[in-house]
């Protein structure tokens, strides 16, 4: 949890005084990031924008006393039951992943506030502190504001509630920027079927044939090493839509239909395509949906046009 003793000390601000305090926790010059794709950051120019608020109106402030960045001990940190969340059963999975994953680039500091005896109570971050614990870390980062009591309890209500959520489209497309293996293989099998795997979601005027917006679909089928199956069957579906169906490429359709290609990998694309001239898809997963069971059992309604066109194909 400390600096790298090849890094130099660099005098701390205190943003209330303005006055310096030097540290040697703290550097001076950080090593530059690294290249990737020939440029700094992991993308191009292209990739970057400014800070740019000019079409909402100001706001005049009211922040408070200013907060201070600093290392704090983790047995200085104590977690106020009156307003803290207690830690159960999916608390501490959510804990154990965080530090199976422990890396600096993703942990962001604690919010404490400094209390009597020298400790901090836990605004906001003990899943962090108790993971960063079980890495046998000794201190982390922290911003520390001094406010009271109530104003802890109202600030822990307001970063937990106001949180912003991170969309799969957006976690996609971070995923692909770092060249994931899951990402990758998901671009790579959707591409192979003629389709685009789209880092974002767009309105039902907008979305255009071929368009996948069903990350959590194509990642659970990637995960589950069926990369072909989903390429071969949306290169089916895209065969099979000449009219431009844009419903044919979201969940609905695509969770049985790409089930019942993984169960039959050795149909041909022939049979494949044959298949969904049987009868209309849409009207296969809303029989299917009448029977009980959207995907197990369109699943097996598409497996079974699959292997009658097999068979027919054989004779």
């Amino acid at each position: 949890g400390r600096w790298p003793e090849s890094v130099r000390a660099v005098p701390r601000v205190c943003p209330a005084t303005q006055t310096f305090d030097l540290s040697d926790d703290m550097p001076a010059t950080f090593p530059p990031a690294p290249v990737v794709g020939g440029f700094s950051g992991g993308g191009g120019m292209s990739d970057f924008r400014g800070i740019e608020v000019g079409h909402i109106a100001p706001v005049d402030p009211r922040p408070g006393p200013a907060p201070m960045l600093q290392w704090v001990r983790l047995d200085q940190l104590v977690v106020d039951d009156a307003y803290q969340r207690p830690l159960l059963a999916g608390n501490w999975t959510a804990i154990r992943r965080i530090a199976d994953n422990f890396q600096w680039s993703r942990f962001s500091p604690v919010l404490v506030a400094p209390i009597a005896g020298g400790r901090f109570a836990l605004i906001d971050g003990q899943h962090r502190a108790h993971a960063a614990a079980i890495c046998g870390l000794a201190e982390v980062p922290a911003m520390v504001v001094t406010v009271d009591v109530a104003e802890q309890a109202s600030a822990f209500a307001w970063v937990n509630s106001q949180s912003i959520k991170v969309s799969a489209h957006h976690v996609y497309k971070a995923a692909l920027a770092a060249g994931e293996d899951w990402a990758l293989r998901a671009d790579a099998a959707v591409s192979g079927g003629g389709c685009r795997l789209m880092q974002g979601n767009f309105s039902a005027k907008d979305k255009k044939p071929g368009q996948v917006f069903c990350i959590g679909l194509i990642r659970r089928l990637i995960d589950l090493g069926r990369d072909d199956a989903v390429r071969r069957g949306l290169a089916a579906m895209r065969a099979y839509d000449t009219t431009g169906r844009v419903g044919l490429y979201n969940d609905f359709i695509l969770a049985p239909w790409i089930a019942a290609v993984a169960d039959q990998p050795l149909a041909s694309d022939r049979h494949l395509l044959a298949a969904l001239h049987i009868r209309d898809p849409f009207k296969v997963v809303t029989g299917a949906q009448a029977e009980g069971s959207r995907v197990s059992v369109g699943a097996r309604m598409f497996a079974a046009m699959i292997v009658a066109q097999a068979r027919k194909g054989a004779a």
